[in-house]
C-alpha cells in the first residue's frame, strides 16, 4: 500500500491482542515531499522517542519546528525477547489525532496544547489503527490462511485467524494428529510448534511400543510396535514366578494396560525391578545399595526414575520408569486413582502420633490432624484458551471446596503465571484458610491479567512458592515444630513447556532444600505436574518436576481440560473417610447412579419394591410413614443399600420402625377429604451398621452440626439460619431420585409462589369432592413442586429424599409424599409420561418439609445426630 507523502509513520508491534510501539523509528519513514508537514513538540525524552524525529516544515497554525539539535536521537529498534512472540508491525500514520473510535482501538497521541495529550500519548501501543480519520487509509492486519484442514480430524483456534492464535488438531480415538498444532505468526504464516516434515496435517494410527528385552522369559508376538487392541503375552522360564500382567493390551492412548510383567526368583535383597516395555535397563544385581539405570529406545520418552537404588527396607527408590510415545496421554480413569493413591498427606493425611501400616498404599484419607499447605499453580499463557483457563479455575475450585468440606487444617496459595507469576493468594494470608475466600479469589481471577505476557515461565511460578515458603519459615522459626510439621503439596496445571526464565527444576531443588527433603522427610513434599492438551506439553519436563515415590505417579498428561475436571472429581477416595461425613456424592461423568446419590435406599417387603428412603447416619433411614400403612410386620421388610461390591446393593433387615403417631391417612375423612398425608414421616433403624463407601453414605440433614460444617457456617448458627440459606428464593431448584436411580429435577415453590402452587388441589374433585379450603389438605408441613417443566415423582418413589446441592454437598430438605399425577403408568422404570396438556387437575407434587417436623426429628434422633438450636 502506498502512503501519502510527507507524513511520518510510527510502527506498532502487536503481541496477542495488545499493541506496542518500538522506542524509535527509522528517519527514512519520513518521506520528503512538497506538502506541508505537521510538527508535534515532545515535552519529554520519552515522548520524543515515541514520536520520533519531526519534519522541518509545518502546517499553518501548527507550532514552529524544532531545530535539528533539539531532535531526540534515533535509536535502533528494540529487538523482541526470544521468550515472547514478536508480532507484526502495523503502520500508524501521523499526525496523531486526539481520540480513537472504540470499535477500532485506534492508537492515539494528542496534538500540543490538548489537555488530554499525556493520556493520549500513553494510549499509543494499546490501540491498533485501522482507518486514518483524515485519509481513510487502512492498516491491514495480516491473518493466516484458512486452508488448514486435517484429513480425518478437526481443529480449533484459540484466537481466530489472527497472529498469535494457536491451531490445535484433534483426531478420532485411536489416532493422533501430525502436526499436533500450529501457531499463526506475525507475517501471516503458520508455524508448526514441533518440527515435522509434513506440510499437510494428517491423522495417524496410534501404536504402542514393543519390548526391547524381557528377562528370564519370553513374550509374543514379537513386533516393533503394536496396533490399538493388540495383545502382548508373557511367560516365565522354569524357576521364575511371573509378577504383573501376563497379558497386556494396547489402548487407544498409546499405553499398555495392566502392569509391567517381571519374572523373578526372589533371590535379591530387593525384588527384580523389571524392565518396562520399550526400556533398556543397565544393572542386574538387586542387593542392598545396588543401583539400576534405565533409558528408552528410539524416540520414546521416559517418565519415572531413570535411576533406582535398592534400599534397606527392601524397596526400590523412586518411581517405576515407563517409556511412552511422545503423543501418548493419560485417561482420567487412570489418573484419578493414581493421583488419589499418592496424595496420602494432601489432606493432612497422616496423624503424627499414628504409626503407619506397612504395605498399605498411600491413599487420600480424610483426617483432622496435621497441616497442609496447598499451592495451586495455573498456567495463563497465551496458548491457554479462555474456556480452558475457566476449567482450570473450576477444577481448582472443586478441589479446594471438597478439601475444606472435610474440616481439615489447610492453607491454600493461588498463583497464575505466564511470562511472570501473579500471586492471587498466599498461604501467609489469613484468608488462605477460609474456603469461601479462597474460592472467591479463584472465581475472580481475570483471564486477561496476563495478556501482555505470552511466555510460559514455570521457573518463576515455582520460585514464588519457594519465596513464600521461606517467608513462612522466617515467621514461624526454622527449627520449630510449627514449621517442621507442615506438609506441602504443589499442583501445577499447564498446557505447555516452559520457554523462559530458566529451568524450573532449579526452583524445585530450592524448594527441596528449604524443606530439608531427604529420605526421612520425603513425605513432606508432593509435587504434581499435570500437562493438559495437545500443544507443546513436554513429558520430560513434567517428569523432572513431579515427585518420585515408590509405587506412585506425580506426572500426567491429559487430553483436554474436561478430562482434568473428571480427575479432580474422582480423586477424593470417600470410602476411606474416618467418620460418616454427610452429603458427599460423586458427580463426575463416569460415576454410577448410586455413587452420585449414595444415601438413596430402596425399601421393600420381601422382593416387592414399595418406597424409597435416605440414609441419615450409618444405621438410620428416613422415609415416609404411608409406606407402612398396610404393613403388619416391618421386620419382614428389607432395606437395600448401595454396595461397591454388587450392582444389586446389599439388603439390611429392620431392627425398629418409628412411624409418626400423628400420621393417619383417614384423619379428615369426615370433612370430605378422603386422603390426608400430614405427619407423613418415619424412621427405620437397620439391624447392622452400614459400612461407609462410595456407594453408601448419609445425606446431610439441615439443623444439625454436621450440616452446619458442610455449609461452612459459624458455630453459633441456628435452624432458622439453615432454612434461610437453603430455601431462600421463591423458586428453589431441587432434586429427587427416580425408580431407575437417575437424579431428576424439580423447583420448590416458596412464599407467594407456594400459595399459588397449592391452589390446583381444589380441582381434584375425585379425592377431595367437598374441599373448601386447600390448606386443610396442604398444610405448611408440605413443600410444593410440579409447575413449569418439573419432573413428577412416580408411585413407588415416595419416601425418597428431596435434596439441594450447595458447594458440592447435598442437603435433604424434604421427602417425597404425594401428588396429583403418576407419570409411571407401566412397570417400565425408564418410562415416564408427561401429563397431557390441559389435564385437570394439573400435576402437583407435595413433599414433607423437614424444617416443619424438627420437634419429631429431635425427639427420635437425639444422640444420633447433633442438632442446632431452633
Amino acid at each position: 500500500m502506498a502512503w501519502p507523502p510527507l507524513w511520518p509513520v510510527l510502527f506498532v508491534r502487536q503481541s496477542g491482542n495488545t499493541f506496542h510501539t518500538p522506542l524509535s523509528r527509522s528517519p527514512s519513514s519520513v518521506p520528503p515531499g512538497p506538502a506541508a508537514r505537521l510538527r508535534v513538540r515532545a515535552k519529554s525524552r520519552a515522548e520524543a522517542r515515541l514520536l520520533g524525529p519531526a519534519p522541518r516544515s509545518r502546517l499553518p497554525g501548527a507550532p514552529s519546528t524544532l531545530r535539528p539539535a533539539e531532535r531526540a536521537p534515533a535509536r535502533a529498534p528494540r529487538q523482541p525477547s526470544s521468550s515472547r512472540q514478536c508480532c507484526h508491525l502495523l503502520p500508524v500514520v501521523a499526525p496523531l489525532w486526539p481520540s480513537c473510535a472504540e470499535q477500532d482501538r485506534v492508537a492515539t497521541a494528542a496534538l500540543p496544547g490538548n489537555p488530554d495529550r499525556p493520556a493520549a500519548i500513553r494510549a499509543v501501543g494499546r490501540c491498533c489503527p485501522r482507518v486514518h480519520p483524515l485519509f481513510g487509509l487502512a492498516a491491514a492486519t495480516p491473518s493466516c490462511p484458512q486452508n488448514v484442514n486435517i484429513s480425518g480430524g478437526t481443529f480449533t483456534l484459540s484466537h481466530g485467524w489472527a497472529p498469535g492464535s494457536v491451531l490445535t488438531y484433534s483426531c478420532p480415538v485411536g489416532r493422533y494428529p501430525v502436526p499436533a498444532s500450529r501457531l499463526c505468526k506475525s507475517n501471516g504464516r503458520w508455524q508448526t510448534l514441533r518440527s515435522t516434515q509434513l506440510t499437510k496435517a494428517v491423522c495417524k494410527p496410534v501404536r504402542c511400543p514393543g519390548p526391547v528385552s524381557f528377562e528370564n522369559g519370553m513374550f509374543t508376538p514379537r513386533l516393533g510396535s503394536y496396533p490399538v487392541g493388540g495383545n502382548l503375552s508373557f511367560e516365565c522360564e522354569d524357576g521364575f514366578t511371573l509378577r504383573g500382567s501376563p497379558v497386556r493390551q494396547c489402548r487407544p492412548n498409546g499405553m499398555w494396560d495392566g502392569e509391567t510383567a517381571v519374572c523373578d526368583n526372589g533371590a535379591g535383597y530387593c525384588p527384580n525391578p523389571g524392565i518396562s516395555v520399550g526400556a533398556v535397563r543397565t544393572g542386574s544385581r538387586f542387593g542392598l545399595g545396588d543401583k539400576v539405570t534405565y533409558r528408552c529406545s528410539s524416540n520414546l520418552v521416559l517418565t519415572g526414575s531413570a535411576e533406582r537404588e535398592c534400599q534397606s527396607n527392601g524397596v526400590w527408590s523412586g518411581t517405576e520408569p515407563i517409556c511412552r510415545q511422545p503423543y501418548s496421554y493419560d485417561f482420567p480413569e487412570d489418573v484419578a486413582p493414581a493421583l488419589g493413591a499418592s496424595l496420602s498427606h494432601l489432606l493432612g493425611a497422616t496423624n503424627p502420633t499414628q504409626k503407619k501400616k506397612k504395605s498399605v498404599g498411600r491413599k487420600i484419607q480424610i483426617q483432622r490432624s496435621g497441616h497442609l499447605n496447598l499451592y495451586l499453580l495455573l498456567d495463563a499463557s497465551q496458548s491457554v484458551a479462555e474456556d480452558d483457563f475457566h476449567i482450570f479455575k473450576e477444577s481448582a475450585s472443586l478441589m479446594v471446596d471438597r478439601i475444606f468440606s472435610f474440616e481439615i487444617n489447610v492453607s491454600v496459595a493461588i498463583i497464575t503465571f505466564a511470562s511472570k507469576p501473579k500471586i492471587i493468594m498466599s498461604v501467609l494470608h489469613d484468608n488462605s484458610r477460609d474456603a469461601t475466600e479462597v474460592i472467591n479469589s479463584l472465581d475472580n481471577i481475570n483471564y486477561k491479567d496476563h495478556e501482555n505476557g505470552t511466555g510460559t515461565n514455570t521457573y518463576a511460578a515455582l520460585d514464588s512458592v519457594h519465596i513464600m515458603m521461606n517467608n513462612q519459615m522466617q515467621r514461624l522459626g526454622m527449627s520449630t515444630a510449627a514449621w517442621q510439621e507442615i506438609r506441602h503439596a504443589i499442583i501445577l496445571l499447564t498446557d505447555g513447556k516452559s520457554n523462559m526464565g530458566g529451568s524450573p527444576k532449579l526452583a524445585v531443588d530450592n524448594i527441596k532444600e528449604i524443606l530439608n527433603i531427604n529420605q526421612q522427610r520425603n513425605d513432606y513434599l508432593d509435587i504434581y505436574a499435570i500437562g493438559v492438551g495437545k500443544l507443546d506439553v513436554d513429558w520430560k519436563e513434567l517428569n523432572e518436576l513431579g515427585s518420585k515415590k515408590d509405587g506412585e505417579r506425580h506426572a500426567f498428561i491429559l487430553q483436554d481440560t474436561n478430562a482434568l475436571y473428571q480427575v479432580f472429581e474422582h480423586m477424593l477416595d470417600v470410602s476411606k473417610l474416618t467418620d460418616t461425613i454427610c452429603g458427599v456424592g460423586n458427580m463426575s461423568a463416569n460415576a454410577s447412579a448410586q455413587e452420585r446419590t449414595p444415601w438413596h435406599v430402596t425399601i421393600k417387603p420381601k422382593s416387592q419394591e414399595t418406597c424409597r428412603g435416605a440414609l441419615i447416619s450409618d444405621q438410620w433411614v428416613l422415609t415416609a410413614a404411608h409406606c407402612f400403612r398396610h404393613a403388619e410386620n416391618s421386620s419382614l421388610w428389607r432395606v437395600n443399600v448401595g454396595d461397591p461390591n454388587s450392582q444389586w446393593g446389599k439388603d439390611f433387615s429392620i431392627e425398629k420402625a418409628v412411624i409418626s403417631s400423628g400420621f393417619d391417612v383417614f384423619a379428615k375423612k369426615n370433612q370430605g377429604i378422603l386422603e390426608f398425608y400430614g405427619d407423613d414421616i418415619a424412621l427405620l433403624k437397620l439391624a447392622q451398621k452400614v459400612k461407609m463407601s462410595t456407594h453408601a453414605r448419609p445425606i446431610c440433614l439441615p439443623c444439625t452440626v454436621e450440616a452446619n460444617l458442610a455449609l461452612r457456617r459459624p458455630p453459633g448458627s441456628t435452624c432458622r439460619d439453615h432454612e434461610s440459606e437453603l430455601l431462600n428464593k421463591l423458586s428453589v431448584p431441587a432434586h429427587f431420585v427416580a425408580l431407575n436411580g437417575s437424579k431428576l429435577n424439580i423447583n420448590l415453590k416458596m412464599g407467594t409462589e407456594w400459595t399459588s402452587c397449592i391452589q390446583v388441589v381444589s380441582q381434584d374433585r375425585t379425592t377431595f369432592p367437598d374441599l373448601t379450603d386447600v390448606r386443610e389438605v396442604v398444610t405448611d408441613q408440605f413443600l410444593c413442586s410440579g409447575t413449569e417443566n418439573d419432573d413428577n415423582p412416580c408411585r413407588g418413589e415416595s419416601g425418597g429424599a428431596v435434596f439441594l446441592e450447595r458447594r458440592y454437598r447435598f442437603f435433604q430438605v424434604g421427602l417425597v409424599s404425594w401428588g396429583l399425577y403418576n407419570p409411571c403408568g407401566n412397570s417400565n422404570k425408564n418410562s415416564r409420561q408427561k401429563a397431557p396438556r390441559g389435564k385437570i387437575p394439573p400435576p402437583r407434587d407435595f413433599h414433607i418439609n423437614l424444617f416443619r417436623l424438627q420437634p419429631w426429628l429431635r425427639q427420635h434422633l437425639e444422640g444420633i445426630l447433633n442438632f442446632l438450636p431452633l
